[in-house]
């Protein structure tokens, strides 16, 4: 279980533009605590970093962030396909850098470095809105829970949020292990969840220096930002002017680090997928002059998408006035929701306020020199307004 989750940051985000957008009432992946970010965006970070990160670390002369790896070889036309463990594991071979062990316990005597960093695309209301951001953390007891339940969403299915039973993993820090914090968890909108209780570990955002990402449409140095509560930022709020990102496209980075802190030399790569297009129901512009689909909640909802890697996971939520139907599903371009679910959801009369979410989810690799845990990921989100027809 992630103590830290960008899940909520995200939101946050696009919340500066589009209030609600995150709103899912998800109690499941969306259901963790976010890393506190503000986004404050008349704040800027450091404009005269004290170093700037060697591309090439030292440990690694032959490779830097432009070096050639196995996906830049890549010539089938369904490259995508394969654009995860296997392209990962020839990179980290290359990096001449050690990678966190998946199966590693926690080690209280010598914790490391915990990393996190996301690379994003949300689009709603007929608007674009990019992001990438990070940070790094002493690396804590949560962060090595290997043998977390799994979702309690069965993979190809649909339910009520919140119909399930809540997961407590504690009611008191006695619970715990000593440096442990007993705190609830949150959903996506970040209010606490009844009944829920996850033990966490207080610790804040660590600088280790700046590092630089190439694979955007320039490259990006990120930061340590003080106004976003320690994250890592190229620009002040961590949003990107449009055009700086690409969809399909990997994105490397490369730090020297700072072996004061605990991390030396490290390298990241993340695959933001393709760009997600709702097929059927088809969209259309409403009056509003935003995209929006018509959903019949009286019969089954028939879903199609532009088809991902057809092996990763899609969630899908339809919110109305009455709750939200989550799924969790395998991309694989289509699912069809029983309408009894569709009806749960209760449709509102006025489009704006109904919503269908659509995010696709990659995870991506990092390695260092004292890093031994990384959350490094990519989504592509696209959210529509609901119109409620047949009734």
């Amino acid at each position: 279980m992630r103590a830290w989750s960008w899940a909520a940051v995200w939101c946050a985000l696009v919340a500066m533009e589009f209030v609600g957008a995150c709103g899912d009432g998800s109690a499941t992946a969306d259901a963790e605590d976010d890393a506190g970010v503000e986004a404050e965006a008349d704040a800027t970070p450091d404009a005269t970093p004290d170093a700037t990160p060697d591309a090439t670390p030292d440990a690694t002369p032959d490779v830097g962030p432009d070096a050639e790896t196995a996906a830049d070889v890549e010539t089938d036309a369904d490259a995508e396909t394969v654009e995860d463990a296997g392209r990962e594991e020839a990179e980290a071979a290359d990096w001449g850098l050690p990678c966190p062990d998946p199966l590693a316990e926690f080690d209280p005597a010598d914790p490391g470095m915990h990393s996190f960093f996301l690379v994003a695309e949300v689009f709603m209301m007929g608007t674009a809105i990019d992001t990438a951001a990070g940070g790094f953390l002493p690396a804590a007891r949560e962060d090595f829970n290997r043998d977390d339940p799994p979702s309690e969403i069965p993979l190809d299915t649909c339910r009520m949020a919140g119909s399930g039973p809540a997961t407590r993993e504690c009611t008191t820090a006695a619970d715990c292990s000593p440096e442990q914090q007993c705190n609830p968890e949150t959903d996506a909108g970040g209010s606490p969840i009844p009944d829920s209780g996850v033990c966490e570990t207080p610790r804040e955002t660590v600088d280790v220096g700046p590092f630089i990402c190439t694979g955007f449409a320039t490259d990006q140095t990120f930061q340590y930002n003080p106004a976003q509560s320690g994250a890592y930022t190229s620009t002040a709020d961590g949003t990107l002017p449009p055009g700086t990102l690409e969809l399909g496209a990997t994105y490397d980075c490369a730090g020297d680090g700072d072996p004061t802190t605990g991390l030396g030399h490290f390298r990241g790569t993340i695959f933001l997928p393709a760009e997600l297009e709702l097929t059927s129901p088809p969209s259309s512009i409403g009056p509003g002059g935003f995209p929006l689909v018509d959903v019949d909640p009286s019969v089954d909802l028939v879903l199609a998408w532009s088809r991902g890697d057809g092996a990763s996971e899609l969630s899908v939520n339809l919110t109305g006035g009455a709750g939200t139907v989550e799924c969790r599903l395998t991309d694989d371009g289509s699912h069809t929701i029983p309408a009894d679910l569709v009806t749960a959801a209760g449709l509102g009369n006025i489009p704006f306020f109904n919503m269908m979410e659509l995010r696709r989810e990659r995870t991506g690799l990092a390695c260092g020199e004292g890093l031994t845990d990384a959350e490094w990921t990519s989504t592509v989100t696209t959210i529509l307004n609901v119109r409620k027809v047949g009734e």
